[in-house]
């Protein structure tokens, strides 16, 4: 009689630990399934990237004195280190150029007359050197081997802050940053545009995240142009 109580205690336990073992089972890949549909990848412990830019794009609306609005959309460049500023915010807050604030962040258009297209690569940030430059049509520096142009500072086209549409509901969205410029002083061809996180140009803390260079246009006195920069995110 002992020896078949033993027997079936070491059965039960057995059990226990078979029902122990699936239920651990279920639990994790209820949780896999969970992180899948919320975020398509089976391993959710490496979605560690809860927001990120996707895209930004560009138009801009050129509007002869008393005539009618004339708009084009163009492709932009993202720079790599626009882009390396934002995710250096976003994990560390470390950043290493101005504290985020009404002054330093994303929301001033800047406008260039150089027709040299950048790339992702050029090193977009700080005061102009050989190689590096946060000025619009100066991205990659003065070397050679960057645009070696430069950035509007006169005649109604230095840098100004946009008018911001924040996001809102679900994922995806898009802000946008719009602003106008008015041709004040004397005829001005331009044909490029970048969003940047300072006015001030020539700057140490100056970061340029994304350029667009356009058809060219000259606005003579009293002409404007609307410039609209729309950055799409999303988040998981």
């Amino acid at each position: 009689m002992r020896e078949r109580l033993k027997f079936l205690k070491v059965e039960l336990n057995k059990k226990r630990g078979t029902i122990a073992l699936l239920a651990t089972g279920m639990v994790v890949l209820s949780f896999m399934l969970g992180g899948f549909v919320a975020t398509g990848n089976w391993n959710p412990w490496g979605n560690r990237h809860y927001y990120q830019v996707l895209n930004a794009n560009f138009q801009e609306c050129y509007t002869p004195a008393g005539g009618t609005p004339e708009c084009q959309s163009a492709h932009n460049v993202l720079f790599d280190t626009g882009a390396k500023y934002v995710e250096q915010l976003v994990i560390s807050n470390n950043e290493g150029f101005c504290t985020v604030a009404a002054a330093c962040s994303f929301h001033f258009i800047a406008m260039s007359n150089n027709a040299v297209v950048p790339t992702a690569t050029m090193s977009s940030t700080g005061t102009t050197t050989a190689a590096t430059s946060g000025d619009c049509g100066v991205a990659g520096g003065t070397g050679g081997g960057g645009q070696n142009g430069a950035e509007l500072t006169a005649n109604g086209f230095a840098a100004a802050a946009g008018a911001v549409t924040d996001i809102s509901g679900s994922s995806p969205q898009s802000s946008t940053v719009i602003n106008t410029f008015t041709d004040n002083t004397a005829a001005q061809s331009v044909q490029q545009s970048c969003l940047v996180n300072q006015a001030a140009n020539g700057s140490a803390n100056r970061v340029n995240l994304a350029a667009a260079t356009f058809t060219a246009v000259t606005l003579q006195i009293g002409d404007t142009i609307q410039i609209t920069w729309t950055i799409t995110w999303t988040w998981s």
